[in-house]
């Protein structure tokens, strides 16, 4: 049988030919284990090309893609990413130290089910796996270090249940009003963002004076990537006028932009304390089949759920109210849309008297 080494240097030829005989030896005498076989491939790469072949384990592999993510992803996106990670591969143990070829479907299934069986709803237990944790190996597969990713072969779990709502309440203009008369500064032009624009916290705490062009905010939203153009509140204009602008990438909030969004100290539990002073009052709320964990029915995303609420109770059509949000899915959408009694009745006059 002839075979070319694919080589023109006779010396590196040779070397591939010393590697294939050594390893046909071995696996004739049934000793050509899968590390040995990495082993002589990787030497024959090393041979002809000069570079040596990195053998990544499972845990240097995911280690690795979450360094690459600094910078791509926002902090709070990147310390979910690690905790999954950090999770599965505690979960993994010993496996964990094995090479990243030797993962398959089936640990990933197996981890999939735990998951559930611990209480996690369906919704979180396929975020977890097929856009979490598929992610390292997606790229290994990508970049050639696996032959197939093994969570592509996994499916989403299906919910059989009826699908929970959203357990957020949105704010009454009383109550937000009420909040106002508590902070000042930064904080008071963060609430009237929140509540005039329906922009996440994340989004509006590192607003930039370049995303403010002639009335309206133009930008692209960290968790969906989508552009939104939103036109700019006659409150928010009045706050923002009093500030003094910056250029481009300045922040409009220094001081908040520098801030975490979750922690002991970060904005969420702030803006907690702020409701405390104000007497705006939430409810404790299990979070449905999510392990006993407890939420509040209101936080700083409930402003979202205002402003939508409040383009719905003054008869803006469900259309431009989502186009306003930036759903993307007509469910979740109105999930967030919270009618008041008032616009029930009105509808309700709308109908001709029949006596």
């Amino acid at each position: 049988m002839k075979k070319s080494t694919k080589q023109s240097n006779r010396a590196k030829a040779m070397a591939v030919c010393v590697a294939w005989e050594l390893a046909a030896k071995q696996a004739r005498t049934a000793v050509l284990t899968a590390a040995q076989a990495r082993k002589v491939v990787a030497e024959m790469v090393e041979h002809s090309t000069g570079e040596a072949l990195t053998a990544y384990t499972v845990r240097s592999w995911v280690n690795q893609w979450l360094a690459s993510k600094k910078g791509e992803a926002t902090e709070s996106t990147l310390t979910r990413y690690a905790q999954v990670l950090r999770d599965f591969l505690e979960y993994l143990g010993g496996k964990a130290d094995s090479p990243l070829t030797s993962l398959i479907p089936g640990d990933i299934i197996a981890y999939r089910d735990k998951l559930r069986e611990g209480g996690r709803a369906v919704s979180t237990v396929n975020i977890t796996v097929k856009k979490i944790i598929s992610g390292p190996f997606r790229e290994a597969y990508l970049q050639g270090h696996i032959l197939v990713n093994p969570v592509a072969g996994v499916k989403n779990l299906k919910d059989k249940g009826k699908k929970p709502r959203s357990i957020k309440e949105p704010f009454t203009r009383e109550e937000v009003v009420q909040l106002l008369g508590e902070v000042e500064g930064e904080w008071r032009g963060l609430i009237l963002l929140g509540a005039t624009t329906g922009l996440r916290l994340g989004d509006a705490a590192s607003l930039k004076w370049g995303d403010i062009k002639k009335g309206f905010i133009k930008l692209t939203t960290q968790k969906t990537g989508k552009d939104v153009e939103l036109p700019i509140h006659a409150d928010l204009a009045a706050f923002l006028r009093d500030r003094t602008r910056g250029i481009g990438l300045a922040p409009v909030f220094p001081e908040l932009s520098k801030r975490k969004q979750s922690g002991r100290s970060g904005l969420s539990r702030q803006f907690r304390a702020f409701m405390d002073k104000a007497g705006v009052r939430s409810k404790e709320v299990a979070a449905h089949g999510e392990a006993g964990r407890t939420r509040f029915s209101k936080g700083f995303h409930s402003l979202r759920h205002t402003f939508i609420s409040s383009l719905a109770n003054a008869g803006v059509s469900a259309d431009v109210r989502q186009k306003l949000s930036a759903h993307s899915d007509e469910s979740v959408h109105l999930d967030y849309t919270h009618l008041e009694k008032e616009t029930f009745r009105k509808a309700v006059e709308k109908i001709p008297r029949f006596a």
